[in-house]
C-alpha cells in the first residue's frame, strides 16, 4: 500500500467495501487499489469462503459484522475507516486506471471548495454482462458518488443505496470508469432479481404502499420499452435483448412478491409429487427440492415419481415420503392409465422437474390443481398453472438451482449456492455387496468409466494408469459399471494386484451399498458419479468446459466433491486430463495415503 500519510498520522485514503462470500470478486478489487490505498477496510458478514483470507493476505483490515441490510451496514463500515476520506466500493467493482489517477488527484485537494462547499467524487460505472461490456440499455453511464470525506456521508435506502450529506456539496466527475463485474452469467442476474426484489417488497410492505395489478402490467411493459428502445439497449446487442426481457421481468417479480404479501395466500399444499423421469443423474440433483420443500412445508407429504430403473435411489431419497413408479405402460396410455394413476394418488401440487410429455399430459387429466414447470416446451406452454420461463442450456446456472427455482410460485426463494448436504441415505449391504467388500483391508477407491454417452469421458487406457498408480499408492482399486461396459472396458483391465473388476456384478441398489463404502469414486458426469457425492462420498468429476456436460451446470452437489475440468480433448474427443492430476485429487481425498513413488 502507497506510505502517503498526512501529518497527523491518519491514512489519507480508506477504501471501504462489505463482503459476504466474495472470493471470486474481492482479488480483482485488492489488485486495482492496493498500490495507492492507504488503508483497506473489507467490513465482512460471514463468509464462509476463502474472503477473509485473501483480505488479509492483502494487507486489508478485516472486521467482522453482522449483515444488517446493505444501507446499515455500509454506514458502520465507513465508521471503522481512518481514513481522512472514504472511498466505498462494492467487491465485484474495480477502478481502471484513468479512474485510479482521477481518485487520487481529488483526494491530494482541500476537503472543501473556495466558495466552502465540501468536495465529493462521482465515479462512472461500466458493467460486464456474461463477458461484453454494455454500454447502452440505461446501464452506461452509471454515475454514482462513493468519494467524500469521512464522516460526512450517511447511506440511505433498503435496494440501491445513495449516500447523503447534511451539507451542501460540489460534486467532482472524476474521469476513467469503475468496472463493475456483477454478472458473470445470467443466472447471477436472476439471483439478484430475487434477492434484491424480496427487499423491495417487504420494504414497500412496512410502508403500505401497493400498485393496482393494471398498474403492474403497464411497468412492466414500460420497463421492457426504456431498456431496449429509449436507452437503446438494441445497440448491445442479445445482451442488450438479455437484459430488457429480465429487467421487465424484475420488475413483475418484486411486483408480484409484493402482492403476495398483501394477499397472505401464498399457496400450501398437503401432498405434492416431485416428477424426474429421465436419467439418474438428473434425478440426484433434483432432490435439493425435496430439502426446499420441506423446510417450507414441513407438514406435508413429498412424493417421488420415477422410471423403474431409478426406484433404488429414489428409495434412498432422504425426504422422499414415498415413490410413485412410471412404467412404459403408463407412458404409452398416459390419458387413460397414467392418468387414472395420477388421479388415485390426489395430489395438490406437482413439480415437473423434468417436464416428460406423456406425465404433463397425466398430471392434467388427473387434475392436479397447481403444475409446476417450465413454460418454454410446445407441451407444457398451455398446461403449466404456474410456469417458469428461464432459459438452462446458457444461464450459468446448475441444474439443481434451476429445479429450485420451479418453486417460487409456492413462495420459496431460491438461493444461488453449491449445495453440501447428503442427500441420499445409504442402503443396506445385501449378500452380493457383502461378498466383494470382505476382505478388503486397504481404503476402496472405485473407477466408473462409462458414462452411456451422456458426457465426454476419460480414455480407458488412462482409467487404466490411473487404478495402477492408485494400487502402487496402496488403496484398492474396483471398476464399476454394466455387463457391456465391462466387455468394452476389457483391453483395458489392467492385470495387476489390488484392481478388482466388478463390471456387471451390481444392481443399482448394491452399487449403493458399495459406493456408501468406498473412500472415493472417479467418473465423468454420470449417475454413479452423483449418487456417490450425495451420500457424502467423496468424489472426483471429470468434466469438458462445454455443453452437453459441462461443470457448471452439471457438477455433482454434496459435502465432498472435486472437479476437473478442461477445455482440451486427444484426438479420439476424451477429456485431456493428465492421471497424475487425476491421481493427487483422489490421494487428497483419502486420507493422504502414503504414496511411495
Amino acid at each position: 500500500m502507497s506510505s502517503n500519510r498526512p501529518l497527523d498520522g491518519a491514512p489519507l485514503l480508506s477504501v471501504v467495501v462489505i463482503t459476504l462470500n466474495e472470493e471470486r470478486n474481492l482479488p480483482r478489487l485488492l489488485r486495482a487499489v492496493s498500490a495507492w490505498a492507504d488503508e483497506i477496510v473489507v467490513f465482512d458478514s460471514g463468509s464462509t469462503d476463502a474472503t477473509v483470507e485473501l483480505a488479509l493476505a492483502a494487507g486489508a483490515k478485516v472486521v467482522n459484522c453482522p449483515w444488517e441490510g446493505w444501507s446499515a451496514t455500509k454506514n458502520k463500515a465507513n465508521a471503522t475507516a481512518r481514513g481522512q476520506w472514504i472511498l466505498s466500493l462494492d467487491a465485484d467493482e474495480a477502478p481502471d486506471a484513468e479512474c485510479a489517477a482521477a481518485i487520487q488527484a481529488h483526494v491530494q485537494g482541500g476537503k472543501r471548495s473556495p466558495e466552502g462547499l465540501l468536495r465529493v467524487g462521482e465515479v462512472n460505472r461500466m458493467t460486464n454482462y456474461c463477458g461484453q461490456w454494455v454500454r447502452h440499455s440505461g446501464w452506461f453511464p452509471d454515475r454514482n458518488i462513493r468519494l467524500w470525506p469521512r464522516g460526512t456521508a450517511e447511506w440511505s435506502g433498503a435496494i440501491h443505496e445513495s449516500p447523503s450529506f447534511e451539507e451542501k456539496t460540489e460534486t467532482t466527475r472524476l474521469s476513467g470508469i469503475v468496472e463493475h463485474h456483477s454478472y458473470p452469467q445470467r443466472a447471477d442476474h436472476l439471483s439478484q432479481i430475487e434477492k434484491f426484489g424480496k427487499v423491495w417488497a417487504e420494504d414497500q410492505f412496512a410502508s403500505g404502499k401497493s400498485t393496482p395489478l393494471a398498474l403492474v402490467g403497464l411497468k412492466v411493459v414500460a420497463q421492457w420499452l426504456k431498456t431496449y428502445a429509449i436507452k437503446r439497449g438494441f445497440l448491445d446487442g442479445r445482451t442488450g435483448w438479455t437484459i430488457a426481457r429480465l429487467s421487465a421481468w424484475a420488475t413483475w417479480r418484486k411486483h408480484a412478491r409484493l402482492r403476495a404479501l398483501y394477499r397472505h395466500d401464498v399457496p400450501s399444499p398437503r401432498k405434492i409429487l416431485v416428477a424426474r423421469t429421465d436419467a439418474l443423474g438428473d434425478l440426484v440433483l433434483t432432490l435439493p427440492l425435496l430439502h426446499a420443500l420441506r423446510d417450507h412445508f414441513p407438514s406435508a407429504q413429498l412424493d417421488l415419481l420415477v422410471r423403474p430403473y431409478a426406484e433404488a435411489v429414489a428409495q434412498a431419497a432422504l425426504l422422499a415420503d414415498g415413490v410413485l413408479l412410471w412404467t412404459d405402460e403408463m407412458a404409452k396410455d398416459a390419458r387413460g392409465k397414467g392418468t387414472e394413476f395420477l388421479k388415485e394418488a390426489a395430489y395438490d401440487a406437482v413439480v415437473l422437474a423434468f417436464p416428460d410429455a406423456q406425465v404433463v399430459r397425466a398430471s392434467v387429466g388427473a387434475g392436479i390443481p397447481m403444475r409446476l414447470g417450465t413454460g418454454r416446451r410446445r407441451h407444457t406452454f398451455w398446461h403449466m398453472t404456474h410456469p417458469n420461463w428461464d432459459g438452462r442450456r446458457d444461464s450459468g446456472g446448475h441444474e439443481s438451482w434451476h429445479g429450485l427455482r420451479l418453486l417460487m410460485p409456492l413462495g420459496v426463494d431460491v438461493a444461488h449456492s453449491r449445495i453440501q448436504r447428503n442427500l441420499l441415505r445409504p442402503p443396506a449391504a445385501d449378500d452380493t455387496a457383502e461378498k466383494a467388500l470382505n476382505g478388503l483391508d486397504t481404503p476402496l477407491v472405485l473407477l466408473h468409466p462409462g458414462s452411456h454417452g451422456s458426457a465426454g469421458n476419460w480414455a480407458p487406457d488412462r482409467f487404466a494408469s490411473l487404478a495402477i498408480v492408485l494400487a502402487r499408492a496402496g488403496l484398492t482399486v474396483a471398476f464399476t459399471g454394466t455387463e457391456k461396459e465391462g466387455r468394452d472396458f476389457a483391453p483395458h483391465l489392467p492385470a495387476f494386484g489390488g484392481i478388482e473388476s466388478w463390471f456387471g456384478q451390481f444392481n443399482l441398489k448394491q452399487l449403493l451399498a458399495v459406493q456408501s463404502r468406498s473412500a472415493a469414486v472417479v467418473a465423468s458426469s454420470t449417475g454413479p458419479l452423483h449418487t456417490a457425492t450425495a451420500m457424502g462420498i467423496p468424489g472426483v468429476g471429470l468434466y469438458g468446459s462445454e455443453a452437453p456436460a459441462w461443470a457448471a451446470r452439471w457438477s455433482p452437489i454434496g459435502p465432498h466433491v472435486t472437479v476437473i475440468e478442461t477445455d482440451a480433448f486427444d484426438k479420439n474427443g476424451h477429456l485431456d486430463v493428465p492421471v497424475e492430476q487425476v491421481k493427487s485429487a483422489v490421494l487428497a481425498v483419502t486420507n493422504g495415503t502414503r504414496d511411495p513413488q
